[in-house]
C-alpha cells in the first residue's frame, strides 16, 4: 500500500512539473539612445522589449539563445530618442533554476500595437547581453547597461511559483489532506504531517495509544485492529487454539493447560 501511494504521489508531482516552477521577472525603467533608429519620423513611434534567458555554457549567438524562455512587454508609445516604461516582463521556467544565466534584452520598433514580430532584424533598435548569478528571492536587483550609443536601466529578480521551494525552485510541496497525504508545508518545502499522521508522505495513520506495533495496525487514526491470531484492545493477547477450555497461550493457536488439566483442548482433569 505504501509503495502504491509513493508511486501515485510521484506521478502527481510529475504532472505538476509540466507547469512553471518559477518565473524570471524584469522591469525596464528607461532606455536612451543616440541612434536615430528608435522611430521613423513618418510613423507613430511605438516600441516594445523582449527578454530571453539562456543558461548553456560557452559562446552562443544571441539570436539562437532563447530556448530557455522568452517574455515581451506590450507595445507602447515613445519619442525619438528614449523609451520609458515600468512594464513587467515575465519569463516562466519549468527547470531547476541554474543560478547563473545569460539575460538578453532587446528593444524593438513596431508599426502597430498588435504587431510584436521579432523576425525582421531591421526593426531591432538595440540588444544587450549580460551574464548574472541570480539567486531566488523577492528582492529586486538594480542594473545599468551602458553601450556606445545606448543606456538601459532595469531591475530583475527570480521567484518560485506557488508550492515550489528551494534554491532551484525544484522542491514541490502543496498542502493536502486526502488519501495521498495529510500534511502542510513549511517555508523550505518540507512536509509537516497533520496530527495523527506519519510517514514520508504523511499517509500512514497513527494508531491508538498502546496498540502493538507488531500485532496491531490501523486504517484510520486512533484505531487498533489486530492481525490474525491476536486480540484485545491493544492486540497484545494471543488467540488460543479453538475449543481450548482450561489453557492459555503465548503464541496464537496454542493451548497450554492450566495446572490440573490435560488433553489437546485442556478439557480433561488429572483424574480422567
Amino acid at each position: 500500500m505504501a509503495q502504491f501511494l509513493s508511486t501515485c504521489f510521484l506521478v502527481l508531482i510529475s504532472a505538476q512539473l509540466v507547469k512553471s516552477s518559477g518565473v524570471f521577472e524584469l522591469k525596464v525603467h528607461s532606455f536612451t539612445t543616440k541612434s536615430s533608429s528608435v522611430c521613423k519620423q513618418s510613423r507613430e513611434c511605438k516600441g516594445f522589449f523582449r527578454v530571453c534567458l539562456n543558461h548553456t555554457q560557452g559562446v552562443f549567438s544571441y539570436r539562437l539563445a532563447c530556448s530557455d524562455g522568452t517574455g515581451l512587454t506590450g507595445a507602447f508609445s515613445t519619442d525619438q530618442s528614449s523609451i520609458s516604461t515600468g512594464a513587467l516582463i515575465t519569463v516562466p521556467f519549468n527547470f531547476k533554476w541554474p543560478g547563473t544565466v545569460s539575460v538578453i534584452i532587446e528593444a524593438w520598433n513596431t508599426e502597430s500595437s498588435n504587431d510584436q514580430s521579432t523576425e525582421n532584424l531591421n526593426s531591432m533598435i538595440s540588444h544587450f547581453v549580460t551574464k548574472r548569478n541570480i539567486t531566488i528571492g523577492e528582492k529586486w536587483s538594480q542594473d545599468v547597461h551602458l553601450g556606445e550609443q545606448n543606456k538601459l536601466r532595469f531591475s530583475y529578480r527570480v521567484v518560485c511559483e506557488e508550492f515550489y521551494h528551494g534554491d532551484e525552485c525544484s522542491d514541490f510541496c502543496r498542502p493536502r489532506d486526502d488519501p495521498f497525504g495529510h500534511f502542510n508545508c513549511d517555508a523550505a518545502g518540507n512536509r509537516i504531517c497533520l496530527p495523527e499522521w506519519k510517514g514520508e508522505y504523511c499517509a500512514e495513520p497513527i494508531c491508538s495509544s498502546g496498540c502493538s506495533e507488531i500485532h496491531g495496525y490501523c486504517e484510520a487514526p486512533g484505531q487498533c485492529k489486530c492481525h490474525y491470531g491476536w486480540q484485545g484492545p491493544r492486540c497484545h493477547e494471543c488467540l488460543p487454539y479453538p475449543g481450548c477450555m482450561h489453557g492459555t497461550c503465548q503464541l496464537p493457536w496454542q493451548c497450554r493447560c492450566d495446572e490440573g488439566w490435560h488433553g489437546l483442548l485442556c478439557d480433561k482433569g488429572q483424574n480422567v
